[in-house]
């Protein structure tokens, strides 16, 4: 029997089965690389974080104390251990926070769904690198949204800024600004889901019979989805094309799932292989040709998944819209908040003796840096003018032009 597998009939239909769009710009983005975990990683990376914080903490807080009490101050014991903020205290403040940067964006300044989500993307980076128990969110959640505006083309000028939020000076965004660009890496691109959401506006649309009243009345519904996933972990777990369709299939569940059935039927009959098999295997398949066909189409790769695949994860992304709806308790903000002030390293606190000290002491290494760099600028000039010569002097330079001059 003649080997088949080199064969110009199953080259071809290997190379559709295979057929595969290349990495998009977002798969090559410092988002996709950097910024995306594994629900377990997440929890980790914040269960770790917060145990160093308040360790950190419970360490400075006994500084302070000590600090005062050789200043002659008296200050309070250091707060109890219940006193410090857990993993899901901390998010929910943030939670707080993000919302408060919605209603800013939308109510303060009228700015685009881009700023509103690249600063909540900046706001919830941020607190993968440092605890509440560190920096507050009401300086970090405004310098979050002030630099959103400018790395997104909205730049508004910091007098104007800080004019809209109350106890808010232009020093505290300057001020923590660099702070917050070195937290995030540098990495100021975000790809949020406002865009791929009309995106898939569009794909809806391009059927051969588009149900052109069910998605009007199903995008303010996806919308409003859209605006509670920013609340959410969604964005460091998914990518935003799938948080978007998830809106929109909880906007009509029915509307997605006709289109997603669509789509990828029409894929897997393109490739001509009836049942996904090839000629050498027709025979083997059962009797069931129409059922056959359903579970292989849903089976088949498109956009990077299989379809049951991209189900379950459209399930995972409504769960967490879903759990995330309703209205914060603002009573327990106010107690977190509250607790917070009490448990905040005083290392960040500006006006504690540990604050001033630390102030100090990198001012000192500052100035010691300075001094440095001048010693090695002035060893190299010398080092230079050993094998170059010294620096020829201007007046030296004008006087030889004007002994030309003279002979000439």
């Amino acid at each position: 029997m003649p080997d088949q597998t080199n064969s110009p009939k199953t080259e071809a239909l290997t190379s559709q089965l295979t057929l595969a769009p290349g990495l998009s710009p977002f798969h090559e983005s410092s988002q996709f690389k950097h910024w995306r975990f594994s629900l377990a990683a997440l929890e980790t990376l914040r269960s770790e974080l917060n145990s160093k914080s308040v360790e950190v903490a419970k360490r400075n807080t006994e500084l302070e104390k000590k600090a005062q009490k050789s200043l002659g101050h008296d200050i309070p014991d250091p707060p109890p251990s219940t006193t410090y903020l857990t993993v899901a205290d901390e998010l929910l403040l943030l939670r707080f926070y993000c919302l408060q940067v919605s209603k800013i964006c939308r109510q303060g300044f009228g700015l685009s769904e881009a700023v509103e989500s690249t600063a909540i993307s900046y706001v919830k980076r941020f607190y993968l690198k440092n605890s509440v128990m560190e920096w507050h969110p009401k300086i970090i959640m405004p310098t979050c949204l002030f630099l959103a505006a400018k790395t997104t083309n909205f730049p508004i000028p910091v007098d104007v800024f800080v004019s809209k939020i109350p106890k808010l000076s232009a020093d505290d965004v300057l001020e923590k600004e660099f702070l917050v660009a070195q937290s995030l890496g540098f990495e100021f691109w975000v790809r949020g889901p406002h865009e791929p959401l009309r995106g898939w506006g569009l794909e809806l649309q391009d059927q051969s019979d588009p149900p052109t009243e069910m998605i009007l009345k199903a995008l303010p519904i996806a919308l409003n989805h859209l605006s509670i996933s920013y609340l959410t972990d969604a964005e460091l777990i998914f990518t935003p094309s799938q948080i978007s369709l998830a809106c929109w299939r909880m906007a009509d569940k029915m509307l997605v799932e006709s289109f997603l059935e669509q789509r990828y039927t029409t894929a897997f009959s393109n490739t001509g292989i009836p049942n996904g098999m090839t000629d050498d295997k027709s025979s083997e398949k059962d009797d069931r040709e129409d059922e056959g066909t359903l579970n292989d189409s849903y089976q088949y790769p498109l956009y990077g998944l299989t379809r049951s695949r991209l189900l379950e994860i459209l399930d995972q992304i409504q769960e967490m819209i879903s759990s995330t709806e309703g209205d914060i308790d603002l009573k327990k903000v106010k107690e977190i908040d509250k607790r917070l002030r009490q448990c905040t390293n005083p290392e960040k606190i500006p006006g504690t003796a540990l604050y001033i000290r630390r102030k100090q002491e990198k001012e000192t290494a500052e100035k010691a840096d300075k001094v440095a760099k001048s010693l090695r600028a002035q060893a190299s000039a010398m080092e230079n003018d050993v094998f170059f010569g010294g620096t020829i002097p201007a007046d030296s330079k004008n006087e030889a032009q004007e002994t030309d001059v003279a002979q000439s």
